[in-house]
């Protein structure tokens, strides 16, 4: 039961980015796909990797867990030294590079299997937009994405690519089910595949 074991999860990463209903959705979606695989776009310090991680040993599931971000000492954002401290020493593989192109080999190199793919790299609208391409890479009815910072606020301008996004690719791409968050900011929003 998701509430009695949340506490714990939250001991060890706290509430920010994620607050409890983002983590519980984040949770409940790994419990209900019981993935093979998780591929996290935008490592940062790893929390969300480390969300997977606690998961998959809770469940007691055999998970591959991969997580992606770009080596950018320039970038603002950039945790320097503290790029993935969250699982450092787990076993979780960290990879640097492009969000889309690294996934995209981890997922050909993995056909068929039950992916959970996770975005929170770039949150520019073209970037998500690529990044949801890599649905057509995963097994139908198994997967699922989920996209963080999609909190819609149409006269704010904070973060409105990942929510644009996926409303734009939703035209083309048949997704069996799409749930946005919407309590508040950041915001979470699930995929079906």
């Amino acid at each position: 039961m998701l509430s009695k074991w949340l506490p714990s999860l939250v001991r060890v990463v706290g509430t920010h980015p994620f607050p409890l209903d983002e983590l519980f959705a984040m949770a409940g979606a790994f419990e209900y796909h019981r993935p093979e695989l998780v591929v996290d776009i935008g490592t940062h310090l790893g929390k969300s990797a480390r969300v997977w991680h606690e998961v998959a040993k809770w469940l007691g599931e055999p998970c591959q867990i991969h997580t992606v971000d770009l080596f950018d000492p320039n970038h603002p954002e950039f945790p320097g030294k503290l790029l993935g401290q969250f699982i450092s020493g787990l076993p979780v593989a960290q990879h640097l590079g492009d969000g889309h192109t690294v996934a995209r080999e981890i997922l050909l190199a993995s056909p068929g299997k039950r992916v959970l793919l996770f975005l929170d790299g770039d949150h520019a609208y073209e970037t998500v937009l690529r990044e949801l391409q890599l649905a057509t890479l995963l097994r139908p009815g198994a997967s699922c994405i989920l996209v963080h910072d999609t909190f819609y606020q149409p006269g704010a301008s904070y973060n409105h690519g990942p929510y644009l996004a996926i409303e734009e690719y939703r035209k083309t791409f048949p997704f069996r089910q799409v749930v946005h968050l919407q309590l508040g900011l950041p915001g979470l929003s699930y995929l079906q595949v």
